[in-house]
């Protein structure tokens, strides 16, 4: 009698146990949606249309981009935050929304412990430009000139809190200068003020700004980055002319939410790396201005806090807050 109670309580062990197993070995088993927090056509959409289709192929379950625009990419962010942490819902977006935006918003609705990272997908660099009146060609130089004519340069960014913001405070402090900020709506808005002389000095990505330096509306002083750009291999990065504090590039990170079972968040992070690995997906990307940058979901944590770390002392320097 013993014996038979002992194999009907590992029968009843096995069905209560196995099928949860079974679950995970056999995610996905429905349609995923990939959130973008941002318009449809813009940088972080296009590419994430190119992740999620190679992506769904290698997860054997189509990923479907639903674009959540709004209050700053804090709506899509905060949809996922919220989601079900079951794998079916993750998030598309950069070090601007995963850093800068907490640094700076007092009362988001979300906290950023409430996602988890996948990995880190892609990065852009950004570039530190000057109108072609401003008569310098590097960085040292450009200090200088405004500690020569104090006062007269402004620097046109896409907005108060973006990196281009942050790096120009960077450089105030760096240099002990005082370029004015002159917040703009988008990089094409501040693109064209540096263009005709509105500003002076500019931070933005090549892919906005290398008609115009083709055209030689404005020069670019220096790739804020470790590696120069293929694209410009003439322009000496920030690191190479010694200021290490000025580079800054953004970053493509993709999240889950928090809790998300381990199993899951794995299958995602092969998956990207796996998509971020296929030629004609790395081709496409490329030619879209975009750096191949994977790193996985563990290291892409630990970025994530050497980022916020570096960022904050900015942040509080110069008082940087969104109301």
């Amino acid at each position: 009698m013993k014996t038979i109670v002992t194999i009907f309580s590992l029968a009843f062990m096995l069905a209560v146990v196995t099928p949860s197993g079974w679950a995970k070995d056999e995610y996905p088993t429905k349609q995923i949606q990939l959130i973008c927090p941002y318009a449809v056509g813009g940088i972080t959409d296009l590419s994430a249309r190119i992740l999620a289709e190679k992506m769904g192929e290698y997860l054997g379950q189509p990923v479907i981009v639903v674009n959540k625009p709004g209050a700053g990419a804090a709506l899509g962010t905060g949809f996922v935050a919220a989601s079900k942490p079951d794998g079916y819902t993750f998030l598309t977006t950069w070090t601007g929304v995963a850093v800068l935006v907490p640094l700076i918003t007092p009362n988001l609705p979300y906290k950023m412990s409430d996602l988890t990272p996948i990995g880190k997908a892609l990065s852009v660099d950004q570039l530190l430009l000057v109108s072609k009146d401003v008569p310098v060609k590097n960085i040292a130089e450009l200090i200088a000139y405004a500690k020569q004519h104090p006062k007269t340069l402004s620097a046109g960014t896409a907005g108060v809190g973006t990196l281009p913001h942050l790096v120009v405070e960077q450089l105030n402090a760096v240099g002990q200068i005082d370029i004015q900020h002159i917040p703009y709506n988008s990089e094409l808005q501040a693109v064209t003020a540096l263009a005709g002389n509105h500003v002076q000095v500019s931070v933005l990505t090549l892919t906005i700004s290398d008609p115009h330096i083709r055209s030689n509306a404005i020069k670019a002083l220096a790739v804020l980055s470790s590696k120069r750009d293929p694209v410009l291999p003439q322009v000496l990065t920030s690191l190479e002319q010694g200021y290490p504090d000025l580079m800054a590039s953004i970053y493509n990170i993709l999240f889950v939410p928090a809790k998300t079972p381990a199993p899951v968040v794995k299958k995602l992070e092969e998956a990207l790396e796996r998509t971020l690995r296929d030629k004609e997906t790395r081709d496409k990307l490329e030619k879209m201005g975009y750096r191949i940058d994977f790193m996985n979901g563990k290291n892409t944590q630990a970025f994530l806090e050497t980022e916020t770390k570096k960022w904050s002392s900015v942040v509080k320097h110069a008082n940087i807050i969104m109301k």
